[in-house]
């Protein structure tokens, strides 16, 4: 009787071990796919700006390569690339007729050729010389901006250089490089204009991330970023230290406004592996820029090198000959 009753049993059991068996390989690929999803935001989230695979600083052209080439054009970005950055930063302008265009100052004059480019028809040299003065948020894009020559006050080659839309900018990244997008501290409609486009096209936290010196707009930005479900791209809170507490204070007021990171001047007195270590502990990222003409070491192999060490996940460079090289060995 014993013997005639466990094949009954063993199917029950079975059946019984069968069910469980599938809840427990249900819930273990719930928790992998959760598991899955969460690295993928993770690796989304640090990049671009986190170190790469081999623990390298990422090296971002400052304006492009503007050592060489001039700035915030489509020939510095593009020459950036070729001298071995994996990203580039540039300043973004608003205009009258609301295109939102490459440009570091509030004018024209010290990027402008000086003569008037012929093909602003009916527009005399002095005229000419007045617009290059008015606030650039008074220009339009389309009937004056475009047409000015910002390539020959650097070098001849690179005469009939225009002012280029951010779209156009943002074209040139390669597979695997992003830009850093800076917003002038006070410019609420840029920033607002700014998050709109990033979202029309698109763009990712893999290609764009905003910095600015206004710790208020960079909040509004961030906040809006999270608003339009684009939360991942990161905003970056660049600031003067003069030294390592104010460095300090800096990361923990990003951190209070819900920002992603710091960028500070490349200083290593500054900038030490207690201040890259504050940031890391609080889940921000470390980025440094280049101030040659009143850090001259700043732009240079071996302050790069020791940032490096120290942690920092990038470096914003003017591209001089010595970085290039550096670069290219690094």
């Amino acid at each position: 009787e014993m013997e005639a009753s466990w094949p009954a049993v063993d199917d029950e059991v079975m059946a019984m071990v069968q069910a469980g068996a599938t809840i427990v390989v249900v819930a273990l690929m719930a928790i992998l796919q959760a598991a899955h999803t969460s690295r993928k935001q993770e690796v989304a989230f640090l990049s671009p700006l986190s170190h790469t695979r081999e623990g390298k600083m990422r090296m971002v052209a400052h304006r492009g390569s503007s050592h060489t080439a001039p700035e915030n054009t489509l020939a510095s970005l593009s020459l950036a690339f070729r001298q071995g950055a994996c990203g580039v930063e540039f300043d973004i302008q608003k205009s009258s007729d609301g295109e939102l265009f490459l440009l570091h100052d509030d004018t024209l004059r010290r990027t402008a050729s000086p003569g008037c480019p012929c093909t602003l028809e009916g527009l005399s040299q002095e005229e000419y010389e007045v617009m290059l003065d008015q606030d650039i948020s008074q220009l339009s894009y389309r009937d004056f901006i475009r047409h000015v020559d910002v390539g020959t006050w650097k070098q001849a080659e690179y005469a009939g250089e225009r002012p280029c839309l951010m779209t156009d900018a943002m074209a040139t990244l390669p597979a695997g490089c992003f830009a850093l997008c800076e917003v002038k501290g006070g410019d609420k409609a840029t920033a607002q204009a700014v998050t709109t486009l990033a979202k029309e096209k698109g763009w990712t936290g893999d290609q764009l991330t905003f910095i600015g010196f206004d710790l208020e707009l960079m909040t509004e930005i961030k906040q809006r970023l999270l608003e339009l479900d684009m939360g991942a791209i990161a905003v970056i809170y660049v600031q003067d230290a003069y030294d390592e507490e104010k460095a300090m204070e800096v990361i923990r007021l990003a951190k209070a406004a819900g920002l992603d990171g710091v960028d500070f001047e490349a200083d290593l007195s500054v900038v030490t592996p207690a201040v890259v270590s504050l940031a890391a502990a609080v889940g921000m990222q470390t980025g440094v820029w280049v101030w040659p003409s009143q850090l001259p070491k700043s732009d240079t192999h071996p302050t790069a090198a020791e940032l490096d060490r120290c942690g920092v996940n990038f470096f914003t460079t003017d591209l001089p000959p010595a970085m290039q090289d550096w670069i290219c060995a690094y």
